[in-house]
């Protein structure tokens, strides 16, 4: 048997090896938390959704995938804590030392808080949702992929490596907000209704600025696009949204 062949049946068998049946198992668990207490995820690759709630308490179910049994059990989710703090984290994996050894290991996060609490989550890589959060914030990071930030009426610090970040306002809200929201590589989409009076500040290094509202746009040396406006009569709230490379679009929202 010649090298070559060799080498392409070992890679067969790798691959073959980790091509089986996904395994999982489900999690689920209820912590009471304070209506203006503090939740903190820190996560694995997957996916994140979190829905703000009535209820005083964190309901929490956390599905955990892999393709051996060895490596479904080396994912550990660690919740501590109750009253007015609630930490969660994820260990993930260890990653094997040989290049064919299996890899897989993610965790899919689904979790209800009380609507008014503070937030924080971080995540390496996957799908991050969070809706209907009206606390005193949300500081959320992730690494690569996609963030979804929905009818959330509360501070938000936003950051995110790679992917495509969303900020969708389905109606207006009493309260003055500040989203801050930094993407590095990526397009960043924020849907917000026609009547809305906001303070609009948007930057892309190496990209593109646009927004429905305003037609002010200033180019600068290097490349640089952004828009700085008022819109609105009564601006409390303020978007600051900046891209390095990509582009940023503010759009009406339309029923």
């Amino acid at each position: 048997m010649s090298k070559l062949v060799a080498i392409a049946l070992y890679l067969f068998l790798a691959s073959s090896a980790f091509a089986g049946e996904l395994l999982q198992d489900t999690i689920e668990k209820t912590i009471p938390l304070d209506p203006n207490g503090t939740f903190s995820l820190r996560a694995i690759d997957g996916s994140v959704e979190i829905y703000g709630a009535e209820k005083n308490e964190v309901k929490l179910v956390a599905i955990r995938k892999a393709y051996s049994l060895e490596r479904l059990n080396e994912i550990q989710i660690h919740i501590n804590g109750q009253g007015d703090c609630v930490n969660v984290t994820t260990v993930a994996p260890p990653q094997p030392r040989w290049g064919f050894k299996d890899r897989s290991g993610t965790v899919d996060y689904m979790i209800n808080l009380p609507q008014h609490a503070r937030s924080s989550v971080e995540m390496p890589n996957g799908d991050l949702v969070i809706h209907g959060m009206r606390g005193k914030g949300a500081t959320v990071s992730l690494g690569n992929g996609r963030m979804t930030m929905h009818n959330c009426y509360c501070d938000q610090s936003l950051r995110l490596q790679r992917g495509t970040l969303n900020l969708f306002f389905d109606w207006n809200d009493l309260r003055p907000i500040v989203a801050d929201a930094t993407v590095v590589n990526g397009n960043i989409q924020a849907v917000v209704p026609g009547d809305s009076s906001f303070r609009l500040h948007a930057v892309s290094e190496f990209g593109r600025v646009a927004s429905d509202f305003t037609e002010i746009q200033e180019r600068r040396r290097g490349g640089v696009s952004q828009i700085d406006d008022v819109i609105g009569p009564a601006p409390a709230s303020r978007l600051l949204l900046q891209t390095t490379h990509g582009n940023i679009k503010i759009s009406e929202t339309i029923w």
